[in-house]
């Protein structure tokens, strides 16, 4: 008889096999480790393995099988997963970096960025829907309309705008652990060597009004009455115009350091995704750059991947690391 036969533990020790993409052309696209856990990212979804002894670690219960938990309704189609999480997991890839750079973490940072990102992605949905269902009934019924709670709604994207801007610091923090708080991007800017890093310096001065705006954004709505007691911030429902027409829901913010023009608010969710994903993005390879471990002596270098060079996989994976050959 097999020893096995007698230990009702002995399948956590053994192979086996989970079903993970369900849906029908959800391929499993990459397997990254976030911590202590091997998430698993499919075309359409991020899950996570739970292993039976991460959770009986003392084998008490026999009857606890391997699972599978649902993280995200995300995963590589979508460019938010492909140009962070999946991202992060090229470039912090084992003895890519320096080993002062703690590896886990820049994955973790990734994945933290990633939550914010969805959830900013989906409040975003969320609003275009319902202000698309209101346009349908403008047709049939001529009166101003109101989205309920629009005020409520858009200051807690503001506010989980300002979570995602945290990340972005906390993955210059990663490099620079003195980089960190009120002025980081200036503090960053200053680790750099003007005469080499002309290139990262000017991408840092490219976002800066924008990160200090979004956060200068989310200090006037928690402190209306504080020291930005002077900065505008207006968010206006539907209104009729002079013209006689219905204009939609805008916002607009004026300070002496950053102005943001009225925009309507759907424009405004959709492009501050946008512009937090791409300095998110290019701020993971700037850095990695600058820090890439040589390989046998030669340089490693982070390079802009093509489009039509991307693996079906990865396809929203934008860089990856190559080595300048010498020998």
């Amino acid at each position: 008889m097999n020893q096995s036969d007698n230990d009702p533990f002995a399948y956590r020790s053994q192979g086996g096999a989970f079903n993970i993409g369900l849906e029908e052309g959800d391929n499993v696209s990459a397997l990254i480790k976030v911590d202590e856990n091997l998430f698993c990212v499919t075309r359409k979804n991020t899950r996570c393995m739970v292993m039976a002894d991460d959770v009986d670690p003392e084998r008490t219960n026999p009857n606890i099988n391997h699972n599978i938990q649902h993280i995200l309704p995300y995963g590589s189609d979508s460019e938010l997963v492909g140009k962070t999480l999946q991202q992060a997991n090229i470039l912090f890839a084992d003895h890519s970096l320096a080993q002062t750079i703690n590896h886990n973490k820049g994955i973790s940072t990734a994945f933290s960025f990633l939550k914010e990102i969805t959830s900013l992605d989906k409040t975003k949905n969320d609003y275009v829907l319902e202000e698309n269902g209101i346009k349908t009934n403008l047709s049939k019924n001529p009166q101003i309309p109101s989205l309920p709670n629009l005020e409520q709604k858009v200051k807690g994207f503001v506010l989980n705008a300002d979570h995602a801007c945290a990340h972005i610091m906390e993955m210059a923090n990663l490099f620079y652990p003195d980089v960190k708080g009120k002025g980081w991007e200036s503090k960053l800017i200053g680790k750099l060597d003007a005469t080499s890093q002309d290139d990262f310096i000017n991408f840092i001065k490219s976002f800066e009004a924008y990160t200090v705006g979004i956060r200068r954004m989310r200090n006037k709505i928690e402190h209306p009455h504080g020291e930005l007691k002077d900065d505008l911030l207006n968010i206006e429902n539907y209104k009729l115009t002079p013209e006689n027409t219905i204009s939609p829901p805008s916002i607009i913010y004026k300070s002496d350091v950053y102005n943001l023009p009225k925009i309507k608010i759907s424009a405004f969710m959709e492009s501050t995704i946008t512009n937090l994903v791409n300095i998110f993005e290019l701020l993971m390879a700037y850095l990695c750059n600058l820090h890439a471990e040589p390989f046998a002596g030669d340089k490693r270098v982070v390079v802009s991947v093509p489009e039509d060079k991307r693996e079906e996989s990865a396809k929203h994976v934008g860089f990856e690391y190559q080595i300048l050959w010498t020998k």
